[in-house]
């Protein structure tokens, strides 16, 4: 099996690098000259946050704790993608901006920027370190290197076709991956004990509830829960990115439809290996080490198979690193270090996908445990960047650049101080509604500052 593993990872990165060849400038690189097709767009799309998380984080989460505790991921996922095609698809397609932090320079002015770019770079790097934590365990597991060396050839591996071919590269492995993820996965489904629906009764009382109990608090982490992701990850590179590489307008809201409607049809695959967990073998939860849907694999599905489940793994774990780490790179390349007239715009790409990859991989090497850092970088973009994506897309009347800052820094200073309080409600809540009031605050005081300046040369 080890070397049908192998056998996998060397087409994905052949792949790779014979997408790179259409790469031959940085808007190659970075967005894919803007002329996915269809297929390529939505496969893109889908792969943004089908990673680990999704596949074994989502089905160990909901045989311990239910149904509503994966609400998150893959639900509020597939909502976020929902969002980009009924909302945002097509007045991102049309800023023709290399990056999202472009989008705060234009509207709020060039201290926004300053203040937003480093924000959603920082925002990246947890996401990212956890997908290599994640490659790393799964070549630990075939090879028995340690976990240091195993997360170092994780990061080569990601590295080598993504510093390459860029969002070619990216978009053309993401495609072939997506069939293993979704051949894989229906195959776990498939070979399990045809007869095992008929015992859903033995589940915990509502283990399976879709809805909280009637209380406040309990709608208010529900919808909380729906927030991280399906907000949280609107103002985000990445997004902004994959949406713009479409070839057309309506390519990219197609796209970022079909993406939703898969999301949330292939991520009830590892929830259903998770029910079965706890409907059968419960004891594997109280296991210390290893994922229980990896157990499951191991004990019902045939040798050939086992070999697809993997694939479908390495698959989303590739896809999710790759596409993340080219979305801080182009913010890094184009937002912060576009002064380095000496190097080519395709030059300063390359190095900032070297440079994040760099730092993701100390990450990972030196904190394996980092996978709770997964939801706080959408909750850190969504305290943060949300309301002023908001009004700079809609609300051109009231565009400011104190508000758009006061948003930033309340959202985020609140957050985190709710967080440290560790009150009741999710702080997630409180940065939330302090974006929204700082940016009517800075609003209103830079407004009276105008309105004293023109009294005064009046």
């Amino acid at each position: 099996m080890g070397w049908a593993v192998v056998g996998y990872v060397a087409l994905s990165l052949l792949i790779g690098f014979w997408a790179a060849r259409r790469v031959k400038n940085s808007q190659d690189f970075l967005v894919a000259s803007r002329r996915l097709p269809l297929l390529w767009s939505l496969s893109l799309l889908f792969s943004t946050w089908f990673g680990s998380e999704t596949i074994l984080g989502a089905s160990e989460t909901i045989a311990r704790d239910g149904l509503l505790a994966v609400i998150e991921d893959p639900f509020g996922s597939a909502l976020c993608l929902f969002l980009v095609g009924v909302w945002l698809a097509r007045p991102f397609y049309r800023l023709s901006l290399r990056t999202f932090g472009d989008f705060y320079g234009l509207y709020f002015g060039r201290w926004t920027e300053w203040i937003a770019n480093p924000l959603m770079i920082f925002s990246y790097f947890g996401w990212i370190a956890a997908q290599l934590v994640a490659l790393g365990q799964v070549i630990h597991h075939f090879t028995g290197w340690g976990l240091a060396l195993s997360t170092s050839l994780a990061t080569l591996l990601i590295l080598s076709y993504t510093v390459w071919g860029g969002m070619w590269s990216v978009a053309a492995v993401d495609l072939v991956q997506n069939l293993f993820i979704l051949v894989g996965l229906i195959g776990l489904v498939f070979f399990l004990p045809a007869d095992w629906w008929a015992h859903l009764e033995r589940l915990p009382e509502g283990y399976l509830h879709f809805f909280p109990p009637p209380s406040g608090q309990g709608w208010l982490e529900y919808l909380a829960a729906w927030m991280v992701i399906g907000l949280g990850s609107l103002p985000q590179q990445d997004m902004y990115q994959r949406v713009i590489a479409a070839r057309s307008e309506r390519i990219a809201v197609q796209a970022a439809l079909g993406a939703a409607l898969l999301y949330v049809t292939v991520g009830l695959f590892p929830l259903i290996g998770g029910i079965f967990v706890r409907l059968y073998h419960a004891e594997w939860l109280e296991e210390a080490h290893g994922a229980p849907l990896l157990r499951l694999v191991e004990t019902y599905l045939p040798k050939g198979i086992q070999v697809l489940f993997w694939g479908a793994l390495i698959s989303a774990i590739m896809s999710s690193a790759s596409g993340g780490i080219l979305a801080p790179a182009a913010i890094l390349a184009e937002n912060v270090l576009h002064r380095w007239y000496r190097w080519s715009p395709l030059g300063r790409a390359r190095f900032s996908v070297l440079l994040v990859s760099l730092v993701c991989f100390l990450m990972a090497l030196y904190e394996q445990n980092i996978y709770h850092l997964v939801g706080e970088s959408s909750i850190f973009s969504l305290v943060t960047l949300f309301w002023p994506m908001v009004v700079g897309l809609h609300l051109p009347r009231w565009r400011s650049q104190g508000g758009a800052i006061l948003s930033m820094i309340g959202g985020l200073s609140v957050y985190y101080l709710a967080k440290w309080l560790e009150t009741p409600i999710p702080p997630l809540w409180y940065g939330f509604l302090a974006g929204l009031l700082g940016y009517g605050l800075g609003w209103a005081i830079e407004r009276r500052l105008k309105y004293h300046r023109h009294a005064q040369t009046a």
